[in-house]
């Protein structure tokens, strides 16, 4: 747009504006003669800080939390580390909300299988893990001041990999205290006093009716009104509710045999010894039953093109009712609300296997806390990736190179990726400016397809409600029916069509391999625009600056004869 001007006046008032505005430019770019106030904060999270907290929380939790807390630090800390290094962070080198409850989410599954509930994504989205502070975890825990310490370095700098390592830990120590809560309902169930000495038979039994009330924590889990009565009719009913009660017995003495000291009587301390123990194991002891349904299902998976990671329904529906495989019996509604159906032909709809084990029809042993479920397998593929390449982000040849190297539970580790495979990534990536983000919702599908059975499918939010059965029960206040009946299961069986397979040689194409495939994405982090380094918006503003000068003088040079006949009354209008 042309700028004009009718004086000499004007014109040397519209020069000095432009020189004070970039002159005001150049003395903000003088900031970089300085250390942001956000770097001098974040460079006094030193160790005595750190050391603060831990007194903080040892005032909040109880003398013995420090200790506790203390010991777990450093294995935590290490295994957080790689995922930590690859996660995207902010201006001062630490976490933002989402990215430190998707990181402590994963750190719990991993070492227990523990989802934890203040943590979970709605509908596992992963845009989702910013809508709550992973210090919620906390909440009604410890005192407000404790969290507001959490909140406010979360706020204010984000957490760094040590405050992320101590959450955890404060939280597992919380979940001790829980177990320890148990336990004392358990005594009282089983008569006894604290104080008592136990033979290793009545300590047996203490145990048994503590893992009860642990397995049966969906049906009663609010500690603090459990009578002892209560604790007495779980145990003695156990058996009913959870079929697999003689191998958890089993288990039960193993962790026994390792951990109590070898004489014929326990105190108190002793047994609580052999249940933090029980906490610690029962996640991976759990996951041998999931291993255990993952190979009933790859056994029938489905062999047609796009079937890998998948069974057909009705073969489903043919494990409970031609082999006594009960557990395969959720009806086709709640299937669908779990995310564990592919109906992409509604013709022939299949259960996604990784999607199905990893539901929380799967899950037990609740506390207030977290559920037990199946380990997630796609976490240590993931993980592998995020320790070799440590960083948010890589190119589809990184990738690739890496993939076709790493081996899951049925995928070999000298494979050669699919061409289809490779086109999908290499459209992310184009997607992206040319780099593949690890912690996305399209690099999940990708992996998905890449381990059909160990990663599962990450539907886009809000066409699934994966619920826990007994959250349903509380949301409708009412008994929910999850199950299909056999007629119903019959039905869908002789509704069936024929089987197909693979025809051999035949090239397949990605739509047909990946026909759940969606382009819509979702970032755990969104990821912030480059900034340009403060030296060279200082060089750059200086350059300007002289060049505006240079062009001013060249412009008055060449206006001086039209401002002298301005000055003399010429009406004349002069265009700059």
């Amino acid at each position: 747009m042309a700028v004009f001007f009718t004086t000499k006046k004007q014109a040397s008032v519209l020069v000095s504006l432009m020189l004070l505005a970039n002159l005001a430019v150049v003395a903000d770019a003088n900031a970089f003669l300085r250390r942001p106030a956000s770097q001098n904060d974040t460079a006094s999270m030193s160790v005595e800080s750190e050391r603060a907290l831990l007194v903080e929380l040892e005032g909040a939790l109880g003398g013995t939390h420090r200790h506790a807390t203390e010991k777990r630090l450093k294995r935590i800390e290490n295994m957080l580390r790689p995922m930590f290094v690859a996660m995207t962070k902010n201006e001062n080198g630490k976490l933002d909300s989402a990215a430190a409850g998707y990181m402590l989410h994963r750190i719990f599954v991993q070492r227990h299988g523990w989802f934890i509930k203040a943590l979970e994504p709605a509908g596992n989205s992963h845009a989702a893990w910013s809508a709550s502070s992973p210090v919620s975890v906390l909440e009604g825990r410890v005192g407000d001041h404790v969290q507001d310490l959490f909140e406010k370095r979360l706020g204010v700098h984000g957490l760094g990999l040590h405050e992320l390592a101590v959450l955890a830990s404060s939280l597992e120590h919380l979940v001790h205290v829980e177990a320890l809560d148990r336990l004392k309902v358990a005594y009282r169930g089983a008569k006894y006093s604290q104080e008592d000495v136990l033979s290793q038979e009545e300590a047996t039994n203490v145990m048994d009716m503590y893992m009860a009330i642990y397995v049966a924590g969906s049906v009663q889990n609010n500690l603090t009104s459990m009578t002892a009565s209560t604790a007495q009719h779980l145990h003695s009913n156990i058996d009913k509710l959870y079929p697999n009660w003689p191998d958890t017995q089993q288990f039960l003495r193993e962790v026994y045999g390792s951990v109590a000291p070898k004489r014929d009587y326990l105190y108190f301390n002793e047994v609580e010894n052999v249940i933090e123990e029980v906490g610690e194991r029962f996640g991976k002891y759990q996951d041998i039953e999931c291993r255990q349904f993952k190979d009933w299902l790859v056994a029938v998976e489905d062999l047609s093109v796009g079937g890998a990671g998948r069974v057909r329904i009705a073969d489903f529906y043919g494990q409970a009712l031609n082999h006594g495989r009960w557990q395969f019996s959720e009806s086709l509604d709640y299937l669908r609300q779990l995310g564990a159906l592919d109906e992409s032909d509604a013709s022939n709809p299949r259960v996604i296997i990784p999607n199905y084990l990893s539901s929380p029809s799967n899950c037990v042993a609740s506390s207030s806390y977290y559920s037990v479920c199946c380990i997630d397998e796609c976490e240590s593929i993931l993980g592998r990736l995020e320790e070799i390449i440590s960083a948010p982000e890589a190119s589809p040849a990184t990738i690739t190179s890496l993939i076709s190297v790493i081996p899951s539970a049925t995928v070999p580790a000298d494979r050669t990726l699919a061409p289809w495979l490779r086109q999908r990534l290499d459209e992310i990536a184009e997607h992206h400016g040319g780099k593949v983000p690890l912690h996305g919702r399209l690099f999940a599908q990708w992996l998905h397809y890449a381990y059909p059975r160990e990663c599962s499918f990450p539907h886009i939010p809000g066409t699934v409600d994966p619920k826990r059965p007994e959250d349903m029960r509380a949301a409708s206040g009412a008994e929910v029916d999850l199950s299909a009946d056999e007629t119903e299961m019959h039905r869908v069986v002789a509704a069936a069509p024929a089987r197909k397979s693979r025809l051999p040689g035949a090239e397949s194409h990605a739509s047909e391999e990946s026909a759940m495939w969606s382009m819509h994405e979702e970032l755990v982090v969104r990821r912030s625009q480059p900034q340009t380094p403060v030296w060279r918006n200082f060089f750059m503003s200086v350059v300007m600056v002289g060049a505006l000068l240079a062009l001013l003088a060249s412009a008055a040079t060449s206006l001086a004869p039209a401002l002298k006949k301005v000055e003399k009354g010429s009406s004349e209008k002069y265009y700059v």
